[in-house]
């Protein structure tokens, strides 16, 4: 970054401008700053296009279009102003080096992460093409290595896949080395030319050059539409797979669900095993270094690829404990995300990640979305919403970004997300609607009043129901049809279990749990010896487990299939307040009201 130059203007709309991030033919960008202090990159369009009437009008369908793009990899378009003297659009701000700069600094990529560079590219441009956008400019220095994996940015001349350039007739948008052939001839320029730049990216992170590079501009422009790539050093069907994106032709090129298909059967590289840690310390000067250490040790190594887990069971209690440092401030929600690596946990007003190996953590604030109200994460940990007075906030958690905002006539009271964070149950007014996170439209049916919502894992039915009075409803999300009813008040908690035919839910007054046949309705048994409420429920990843907590500050392990208690651990001191499993079945996390977590290993 640089620091700003005495003409750059000191903000832009809202936005307190810090530093200089880059330019291009199309404008300046900035690092900005949002009334709330969240951080934004602010796109400045140049004099000589904000001068054309029809590039404004243009600008502003192009970026109402891009506010619609979602997905975890690309930057997400939060605000714009196509009518300013200067227009202007801001995204989520991607910490991290781009693509170009790390490959310039560590050379190539192995061929294993290069494969996942390209699923994650692959997924970031299918979120794009979704809404009917083409980026046209996808390249080294528009993919930020984040943290948390690789973003696709710079939507500055991404287009409607079916409009004409939005420059003057015969005039060519975009980075030389890294377009389709039609985009140097202004042809029109689909999907499929974005196939052609991820070819070009993958080829320069596998072997350090793009693949039509040249001495001058005149000579990449031969090499893309008369020669063949050179892709020397790339081998097997990673060779094949980038030759295949930069067929001359855009017929022949794959799509993307076909490259991402390709790329995740290659075979991985086995990881490195990491030593485990019985116990870490919380003194308060353990709790500042590890606040600072940097977001990028939280994550594996790029040459690491996670193995399968093999499914367990948990057949006894738990034999070794980590308490980790830091404690979040009414935590609500754990889950476990790449792999069993890193655990998130939810609190008031941030997000921590904690890579249990090491115990090194990282905070996001988020106080725009975590504030005091009900909270929901998507079961992958990537969206987060939270409910406010008479509207809901819809978060990013790797980045702390607010991406969407939803007013309503209520205040919400129960929130649920499904796996993939696309849809958004809400009850408010003794209505439950769901709502599409993407674009933040209500969709599909209307459902009655319901609270303590959950999602069945692929989102096809929706469980809810009243605190106090009952019943419990079972919802299918397409049809609005009510599936089955359990007449039972007093629900606490609910959750489906991981294939989806089974619900557990707790029960107030009686301090039970109970287990019920999601398709019917039928109550298959009960788990008696909470003494007081039970607060969070969670599923082993195979089913077989049920983990449950709450006032009475014990976690109780049941045998789903028979009912028979496995465990009671009584080592917390406050209220157990939530519980997750780790993806191989191992190990299983909770926090309690107080912010103490911890992460019990079975062995």
């Amino acid at each position: 970054m640089q620091t700003l130059r005495p003409q750059d203007p000191p903000s832009v709309g809202p936005y307190r401008l810090e530093r200089r991030l880059g330019e291009g033919g199309m404008g300046q960008v900035f690092l900005g700053i949002s009334p709330g202090g969240r951080q934004v990159a602010v796109k400045v369009i140049r004099a000589e296009h904000a001068a054309d009437t029809r590039f404004r009008a243009r600008f502003a369908r192009e970026v109402e279009a891009a506010r619609r793009v979602g997905g975890f990899y690309t930057a997400q378009v939060v605000d714009a102003d196509p009518d300013a003297a200067e227009p202007w659009m801001a995204t989520a701000y991607v910490p991290g080096p781009s693509l170009r700069d790390q490959i310039t600094r560590d050379g190539p990529l192995t061929p294993d992460a290069v494969r996942r560079l390209g699923a994650a590219l692959t997924e970031g441009l299918a979120a794009v093409h979704a809404c009917g956008l083409v980026h046209r400019d996808l390249k080294p220095g528009n993919v930020i290595m984040s943290p948390d994996g690789p973003r696709i940015i710079d939507f500055g001349i991404a287009r409607t896949a079916d409009a004409t350039t939005l420059t003057a007739t015969g005039a060519v948008v975009g980075t030389y080395a890294y377009m389709a052939p039609e985009q140097i001839r202004a042809d029109r320029a689909g999907p499929a030319a974005d196939v052609f730049a991820l070819g070009c990216v993958l080829a320069f992170a596998a072997t350090g050059h793009a693949p039509f590079q040249a001495g001058s501009v005149p000579m990449i422009v031969q090499r893309i539409v008369a020669e063949p790539p050179r892709l020397d050093g790339m081998e097997g069907d990673l060779h094949d797979l980038v030759a295949a994106c930069l067929d001359k032709d855009p017929g022949r090129r794959p799509a993307l669900d076909e490259i991402g298909r390709r790329l995740t059967a290659s075979p991985a590289v086995p990881p490195r095993r990491i030593p485990r840690r019985a116990l870490i310390a919380g003194a308060a000067a353990a709790t500042a270094a590890a606040i600072g250490v940097p977001a990028a040790l939280l994550l594996s190594r790029p040459d690491e690829t996670p193995a399968k887990p093999p499914p367990y069971t948990p057949t006894g209690a738990p034999t070794e404990t980590t308490v980790l440092v830091g404690r979040p401030l009414s935590p609500d929600h754990l889950t476990f995300v790449e792999g069993a690596r890193t655990l998130m946990a939810v609190g008031l007003r941030a997000v921590w990640y904690w890579k249990p190996s090491t115990g090194e953590h990282k905070i996001i604030d988020m106080p725009e979305v975590l504030d005091y109200g009900t909270q929901a994460l998507s079961a992958d940990g990537r969206i987060l919403a939270g409910c406010f007075d008479a509207h809901i906030a819809i978060g990013d958690a790797a980045t702390g970004t607010t991406i969407r905002r939803i007013d309503l006539p209520d205040r919400p009271v129960s929130l649920a997300l499904t796996a993939d964070g696309a849809r958004l149950a809400a009850n408010h007014g003794d209505t439950v609607d769901i709502w599409d996170v993407r674009t933040g439209r209500r969709t599909g049916p209307r459902f009655g009043d319901g609270v303590h919502l959950a999602y069945s894992p692929d989102g096809r039915l929706l469980a809810g129901g009243r605190s106090q009075t009952g019943p419990i409803w079972i919802w299918d999300t397409a049809t609005g049809r009510t599936v089955a009813e359990l007449d039972e008040p007093g629900l606490m908690a609910l959750t489906f279990s991981p294939d989806g035919t089974l619900i557990a839910g707790s029960i107030d007054y009686s301090h039970d749990v109970h287990l019920w046949d999601a398709r019917t309705g039928r109550k298959i048994r009960t788990l008696r010896g909470h003494t007081e409420y039970v607060r969070t429920l969670a599923f082993s990843p195979d089913g077989g487990t049920l983990a449950s907590g709450g006032k009475d500050k014990t976690v109780r392990l049941w045998n789903t299939r028979t009912g028979a208690s496995i465990a009671t651990l009584t080592d917390d001191t406050d209220e157990v307040s939530t519980l997750a499993f780790a993806p191989d079945g191992r190990s299983i996390a909770g926090a309690t009201r107080s912010g103490t977590v911890r992460i019990r290993r079975f062995t």
